[in-house]
């Protein structure tokens, strides 16, 4: 076994791995990238998370790197959860610690995951709104910043994130919340390294408050978080660490507001011809407060027949068309069906809409499905994440719409089309094969190609998700200077070593990325969020 994971398995309560069959495991996410850790170390609590960052922090202080990657279901498609030192796995700090049904609080350790979270709440009554496969850990939603619909309103996790317990770079362990003016002044005084990172973020925020304010809702890149630092009464420091991806500190615990259970979903299908008609239903059903507005290209489900998966509502369809999902999610009865007659009133004549019932139940059902086989089975190529949920601003994306189509002629593949309307995020799941050299350059070709098409139509590749290894490599000449310098020094006031998940964001070495990239894509069955 390799010394140090010997000396740490004598010092932890968890266990610490060395052997090449578990680390290969880890070698891979959902991204098509393969980097082989070190040592893998399961902690059970905060204590062996504390003496592991410890470790890593003590040998780069001489120049010994064992950086430390956070693990929590290895769903990152670019990459943030893999690393070449020291992989820290949550998959053993699990655990509900507490509920309190009145205000509506719940506070776990970072490593339970949403399908375990969601089913105790139900019990409760209650749910967490977020928009994540079942297998993803909390802390890796947090990590990604994972879009969230806040009551009926779009959103992300942070909204719900009301304070997070952190183990920062030296081993200290800090937890952040809001506070006010007058503790804010106390914590600036401290002689520790939570007190030096209140000091620098709060300096950071004053000389460059203009700039902050400028940060983007919707560009989950960088340090996005850092926008909402600044409070009314004071400052928090906790949406920093949303869409953060571990480079700022390895989150062992979080309290999270959590939400009453809405009714049974009242959903309704719209088929659309055209992109024109896809931007004007949708449009239609944001300003009716519809929610949860997904959409599927037909093309997606065209290629699904193939395999035996067919969709009833599609048979219907324009053969270039999409269709429309969308929930009246509201408490009242009485709210939904008025919302089903305005949108009868304002749909034109030529769009017919399908209702959800008993009867075609399955069909609703269905959809999933068809895109989860879509997906998965493609023969010898993948149809593999390569920039999944770009975002596009409503006026541009007729734009783009009617652009991937001249993108796929030009490209001659097929390319379709899904996604999430409220948040205005995009994917394209084209289908290549990694293992071929000419494969892996018609792949880099379309990803180029594709990102150009994004940012003309005034959108970016980070609409659900931070750009971890692989986006950053492809997006680093779309980056303001200015704001990367500014992300740059966050990074270095939380971790002035760069222990903590090192070369993603803005230090990304694209020829080292590149050099890690798979040949093959065999991970299992890809998930649908």
């Amino acid at each position: 076994m390799n010394r140090i994971a010997v000396y740490l398995n004598q010092h932890i309560i968890g266990v610490v791995y060395s052997a090449p069959s578990i680390l290969s495991n880890y070698a891979t996410d959902r991204s098509i990238l393969r980097f082989y850790p070190r040592i893998v170390a399961e902690p059970i609590n905060a204590t062996d998370v504390r003496r592991l960052v410890k470790f890593s922090s003590q040998l780069a202080t001489k120049n010994i790197p064992l950086p430390i990657t956070v693990r929590g279901g290895g769903n990152s498609k670019t990459g943030s959860d893999l690393g070449t030192g020291l992989i820290i796995s949550m998959s053993r700090m699990n655990r509900i610690q507490e509920i309190d049904i009145r205000q509506r609080l719940i506070r776990v350790q970072a490593g339970i995951t949403l399908g375990e979270l969601q089913k105790a709440l139900a019990l409760q009554g209650l749910d967490l709104p977020v928009r994540g496969h079942p297998s993803e850990t909390i802390g890796g939603l947090i990590s990604r910043n994972a879009i969230a619909s806040n009551n009926t309103q779009p959103g992300t996790i942070a909204d719900f994130v009301q304070a997070v317990e952190v183990v920062l770079s030296d081993g200290s362990l800090a937890e952040f919340s809001a506070i006010n003016g007058a503790t804010l002044k106390r914590k600036i005084k401290e002689q520790s390294f939570e007190g030096e990172i209140y000091r620098s973020v709060n300096d950071i925020i004053q000389r460059n408050g203009a700039r902050v304010e400028e940060i983007s809702a919707t560009d989950h890149s960088g340090y996005m978080g850092l926008r909402n630092v600044k409070q009314k009464h004071g400052i928090n420091l906790a949406p920093i660490f949303c869409g953060a991806e571990g480079t700022l500190g390895v989150i062992t615990e979080v309290i999270l507001r959590v939400e009453p259970v809405f009714e049974t979903p009242d959903y309704i299908a719209i088929p659309v011809d055209n992109a024109k008609s896809f931007v004007a239903v949708t449009q239609l059903l944001q300003e009716l407060k519809f929610t949860d507005i997904v959409f599927y290209d037909t093309e997606l489900y065209n290629e699904s027949d193939a395999i035996g998966k067919t969709s009833h509502f599609f048979r219907k369809a324009s053969n270039d068309g999409y269709l429309i999902l969308a929930n009246a999610k509201d408490d009242s009865r009485s709210a939904r069906r008025r919302k089903f007659r305005k949108l009868a009133k304002k749909l034109p004549n030529n769009i017919r809409s399908i209702r959800a019932t008993a009867d075609n139940e399955s069909d609703f059902a269905a959809l999933r499905e068809n895109l989860l086989a879509y997906l998965n089975d493609s023969g010898q190529s993948y149809h593999l994440p390569l920039i999944d949920n770009v975002y596009i601003p409503t006026d541009c994306q007729v734009k783009f719409l009617n652009g991937v189509t001249e993108l796929a002629k030009d490209l001659n593949v097929k390319l379709a089309v899904f996604g999430a309307v409220e948040h205005h995020v995009f994917t394209v799941r084209p289908s290549y094969t990694p293992s071929t050299v000419e494969g892996r350059k018609v792949m880099i070709s379309f990803m180029r190609r594709y990102l150009e098409l994004v940012y003309q139509c005034d959108g970016h590749a980070f609409g659900a998700a931070p750009e971890g290894r692989f986006l950053a490599m492809l997006t680093q000449r779309y980056r303001e200077a200015e704001l990367t310098q500014l992300y740059g020094q966050i990074k270095s006031i939380f971790d002035p070593i760069d222990i903590l998940n090192p070369g993603i964001k803005h230090e990304i070495d694209s020829r080292l990325t590149l050099r890690h990239f798979r040949t093959d894509y065999n991970t299992g069955v890809l998930p649908i969020e």
